[in-house]
């Protein structure tokens, strides 16, 4: 067998005075021996009879070594090893028994034990099972510290993956503003009648701030359609059309891949809905029809009518507002229509034109012509 020396001096772990143990055990006399013999080998050394005794200890001092009996009265070593492998994980805990029943040494390693080890025990042993003890509480010490500076690294590896993407959209959008001339001063005007109608509907700042967000993006997905049929000065063909109506499914599918758009996809995805289920892409109606979606449908529209694009000139204020009255229930929800009416004459456009913009390190604008 090796010797205490060799076993001592091959340990990679602190030893002698810098291993701090606390032996428990209600028999005073072995509690003495084994304190006596670490002792000897320079181990700090402190005793407790119970485990009520040995948590209070355990609490005001910092141990290495856990040495616990397991038959103790006011609280036995399976109860103190579940508390302390709870509370004090950075202890190493060791069992010392003298039933050899299968069954004492499955409950102690459930409840947190190191190793266990049977009475009565050589000291040669008993060093190796501490020596073993505190390898194995290095190791865990050491596999939390990776898996926690690994999650610390995937997180920045991901967040740099976003900020590509992100940086990616950017460039899409300013792609879009080149096919289409009209597409930057559309989506600011959107966004500004949508935070209008959720500013007098009296939504909260985060849900306006979404809002905000998926207005400026509500026509990405137009990245998709050509430019002859964005800027066709004619009537859509029933081809053209459905290349169209493909953009708010496209739109999503672009921005699905960063978590920080998720939650206003789904704003994105139904600004063409119609209040009475007949637009696109799901056909859903009503209140099934996102909240986001319906105010944006009513912003969209009144300012698809009130701008010059490529098929039509701009239509006047008042006959706008009036197809916008015309078409409520039927293409959009009544109470946004009543919202919109009152508060669209409040609205100051030069007021501060940067809040309907995407900005740089935030993320990117959009567009939308509409097709009625």
């Amino acid at each position: 067998m090796q010797s205490r020396k060799s076993i001592i001096e091959e340990t990679e772990a602190p030893w002698g005075k810098d291993v701090r143990l606390l032996v428990v055990d209600d028999e005073e006399f072995i509690r003495s021996i084994i304190r006596e013999r670490l002792e000897i080998e320079g181990f700090s050394v402190d005793e407790a009879q119970n485990g009520l005794q040995a948590l209070a200890m355990l609490r005001d001092g910092d141990y290495s070594v856990l040495l616990t009996d397991i038959r103790m009265p006011e609280m036995d070593g399976v109860a103190l090893l579940r508390e302390a492998s709870r509370l004090f994980p950075d202890t190493a805990r060791i069992v010392m028994t003298a039933n050899a029943e299968l069954e004492t040494a499955v409950a102690a390693l459930k409840n947190g034990a190191y190793d266990y080890i049977l009475k009565p025990f050589s000291f040669d042993i008993l060093f190796v099972t501490i020596q073993n003890a505190i390898r194995k509480q290095a190791l865990e010490r050491q596999l939390h510290d990776y898996q926690v500076n690994l999650e610390t690294r995937v997180k920045e590896q991901t967040d740099l993956i976003n900020s590509f993407y992100v940086r990616s959209i950017q460039s899409l959008i300013k792609a879009l503003e080149a096919k289409d001339l009209y597409t930057r001063g559309h989506s600011q005007r959107v966004t500004m009648y949508s935070m209008a109608i959720a500013t007098e509907m009296g939504l909260s700042p985060a849900h306006i701030e979404d809002l905000r967000r998926a207005s400026i993006l509500h026509d990405l997905g137009k990245i998709g359609v050509t430019e002859t049929i964005l800027n066709k000065p004619g009537k859509l063909t029933r081809e053209e059309f459905d290349e169209v109506v493909k953009h708010p499914e496209v739109g999503t599918q672009i921005l699905s891949p960063i978590p920080d758009f998720r939650k206003i996809l789904p704003a994105i995805l139904h600004h063409h809905e119609r209040f009475d289920g007949c637009g696109y892409p799901k056909r859903i109606a009503g209140t099934e029809i996102p909240l986001a979606s319906r105010i944006m449908a009513v912003a969209d529209t009144y300012d698809a009518m009130t701008s010059t694009r490529a098929y039509r000139p701009a239509l006047p204020e008042e006959v706008a507002t009036a197809e916008i009255l015309r078409c409520s229930g039927s293409q959009f929800d009544p109470e946004i229509v009543s919202v919109f009416l009152f508060a669209k004459d409040k609205i100051q456009e030069n007021s501060d034109p940067s809040q309907y913009e995407w900005q740089d390190g935030e993320f990117p604008d959009g567009e939308c012509r509409p097709v009625n």
